[in-house]
């Protein structure tokens, strides 16, 4: 007998996105409303003016998963995190480039980097890439998500204080799961291995909009929306993306920041005999380090 599958619907995360989208434009009109500070074209925040952008840091998050490889006639059972013994929460490195090339366009490069292993003995039946897995086999997993991004953003709006910027780009999704199984087969004394696998490399476009207000020259506030769902070739995709951050300047060239990120792709690969789906969402808070010039 094989468990349901787990889903997350697709409406309920809608909600949260709208949800925090609510949020975070009451944030920014209140901020706005209460500080009468004026910045004068003189003292423009440089992230309106430089031409180069570094960053890194990471986000703490919170993560939803549902993995599944199917293969042959076995009937499709999707899996969770804990299922395969890894943690709902963890930490995600990311690192970006940017580059104005003139006051209306701008390009940028980030890469976004998940690992995560785990063991456990197993509580419920599943299988996962033509390998059946029963309970109390012995699990030894890993998840890598890889993330690529690469965009090209055009100034829609633009005044002393503030930029409004949408364009695109596409993603690159590197995915790999690894779950082996160990088992007891007829009294046997040494346990039999077995290997589930599957890896996706999905490229994806995507669509994006990102609005940066200036409070004064030191602290500003950005909001960046992406989204797409398209369908080609043997790929089904998914994805959703927010993140809003308040950064303070140290100096001209450095800052740092702290935000909220919410992220969610759901990319299935079929193929000839089976599909691999990976349906995952990430939310936390966010740090990181900037340098501009």
């Amino acid at each position: 007998m094989h468990p349901p599958q787990i889903q997350v619907p697709i409406s309920a995360r809608l909600f949260r996105l709208a949800r925090h989208c609510l949020i975070a434009a009451c944030a920014m009109l209140f901020v706005n409303s209460v500080i009468s500070q004026k910045v004068s074209a003189e003292a423009l925040h440089p992230h309106l003016t430089n031409k180069h952008r570094f960053s890194v840091g990471g986000y703490w998050q919170e993560s939803e998963a549902s993995l599944t490889a199917v293969r042959g006639n076995l009937e499709p059972t999707a899996v969770d995190l804990s299922t395969i013994g890894l943690k709902d929460r963890d930490f995600t490195w990311m690192a970006e480039y940017r580059y104005r090339k003139n006051p209306r366009w701008q390009y940028s490069a980030s890469l976004y980097r998940y690992r995560q292993t785990g063991d456990l003995a197993a509580e419920t039946e599943f299988n996962f890439d033509g390998v059946e897995v029963e309970v109390g086999s012995e699990l030894e997993t890993s998840l890598t998500i890889d993330t690529y991004i690469f965009d090209a953003m055009y100034t829609l709006r633009r005044t002393d204080r503030s930029e409004l910027t949408i364009g695109g780009g596409f993603h690159i999704l590197d995915n790999d799961v690894v779950i082996n199984t160990r088992r007891v087969v007829n009294g046997n004394d040494r346990p039999e291995v077995e290997r589930g696998s599957a890896s996706l490399i999905a490229p994806l476009p995507n669509l994006r909009a990102t609005y940066l207000h200036a409070l004064s020259p030191k602290l500003s506030l950005s909001a960046t929306l992406g989204w797409l769902s398209l369908s080609y070739d043997r790929y089904d995709g998914d994805f959703r993306y927010l993140h809003l951050k308040g950064e303070y300047l140290v100096t001209d060239a450095l800052g740092i920041s702290a935000g909220f990120q919410l992220a969610s792709v759901d990319v299935q690969e079929n193929k000839e005999r089976g599909h691999n789906r990976f349906d995952v969402e990430f939310s936390g808070l966010t740090l990181g380090v900037t340098y501009s010039f």
